[in-house]
């Protein structure tokens, strides 16, 4: 699940608005949002905040409020329901007694980090609702004080067994946010790492329930991806090289994956067969480096029109031509895409 960070103090809510429209067509289907402000602009806070938690419940977006007790006693909880708030992130000032309270009220996020089974237990004494409690991890603006990827993963494992809903944060690559600019990824590895690449790497190795973008917006590549995603789709970018109208074509790589190399299943059927033509004669049939994109050429008999990835170097092979190469920062999403039945598409790099 894709969730987007919404800080009112860094951008114009017209900003911010427009931001959650593009976002919800991404697949995005929660926000965070801060309640950490100076005193004296609590009242402009909370006029943003009803219109960012109506434009929300509009959208069909829930909105999740970190908020510490201090805060909490200037907004007040009965006010918090009513403008649209649908959970609270309590990370400090508040007891076991009132996160259980509040948990039988609205969805309470906790720390992922510091919960402990000690006091875990000590809420399950309070007679917590577990239904409405999930765990959070921070983001981390200073470089070299992320997570690391394996006590993240031992962490979050305990806490899915526990039956609560784990979250982290990877980095926007498009707007950072102050004072650093340095991204607000959650694990360390992913500071200057693609935020769609880091996305799919939480997803399925991380044992995370949710994933939210730490910074301010995304580039347009990433808002791409995660809008093709969302159709089950991963875009691969690829060098201007290649000659055939394959554009339009959703692949998917076969359920029976090979090895060593991605297998499209749609390349061969009648109309990618008349898109790239018949009797395919031999053309550039080089070395394949990992991310060699290529068609079987008429000395492969049968195989004549099969397209294929490269997973691995592999060697020149007279029925096989190259036709290009996926773009370097896109190599890593192969890993992905080589799963039996993955569905991709071509776009060429700008």
């Amino acid at each position: 699940m894709l969730g987007i960070s919404i800080f009112v103090a860094d951008r114009t809510l017209e900003d911010n608005m427009n931001y959650m429209q593009e976002m919800k067509k991404a697949g995005c289907t929660e926000i965070f949002t801060s309640l950490h402000m100076p005193e004296d602009d609590i009242e402009v806070l909370k006029e943003k905040l009803q219109v960012i938690a109506s434009t929300a419940k509009q959208l069909g977006m829930d909105l999740m409020a970190d908020i510490s007790g201090k805060a909490l006693e200037k907004f007040s909880f009965p006010y918090l329901l009513q403008s649209g708030v649908t959970g609270l992130r309590m990370d400090f000032g508040f007891n076991a007694h009132e996160i259980a309270a509040y948990s039988q009220k609205m969805k309470i996020a906790l720390n992922a980090s510091t919960l402990t089974p000690d006091f875990l237990s000590t809420l399950k004494n309070h007679d917590i609702c577990l239904e409405n409690i999930e765990a959070w991890h921070n983001y981390y603006p200073r470089p070299e004080t992320g997570l690391d990827k394996e006590s993240f993963i031992e962490k979050n494992k305990w806490l899915q067994a526990e039956g609560i809903t784990t979250m982290a944060f990877i980095p926007g690559d498009g707007l950072k946010r102050k004072p650093l600019f340095e991204s607000l990824p959650t694990l360390e590895k992913h500071r200057n790492q693609s935020s769609f690449l880091a996305y799919l790497e939480i997803e399925k190795d991380c044992a995370v329930d949710k994933i939210f973008v730490g910074d301010l917006t995304l580039s347009d590549w990433s808002y791409h991806q995660f809008q093709m995603y969302a159709e089950g789709i991963i875009p691969l970018r690829v060098t201007k090289e290649l000659p055939y109208a394959l554009w339009d074509i959703v692949h998917r790589n076969r359920l029976d994956a090979a090895r060593d190399v991605i297998r499209s299943e749609s390349a061969r059927t009648d109309e990618a067969r008349f898109v790239m033509g018949k009797n395919i004669a031999p053309t550039l049939t080089t070395n394949r480096p990992r991310g060699t994109i290529t068609v079987d050429n008429y000395l492969y008999g049968r195989y004549e029109g099969e397209l294929q990835i490269t997973l691995t170097d592999l060697p020149a092979h007279e029925g096989v031509n190259v036709i290009g190469h996926i773009l370097e920062e896109d190599i890593p999403l192969l890993d992905h895409v080589r799963k039996g039945g993955c569905r991709f598409s071509f776009t060429t790099a700008s």
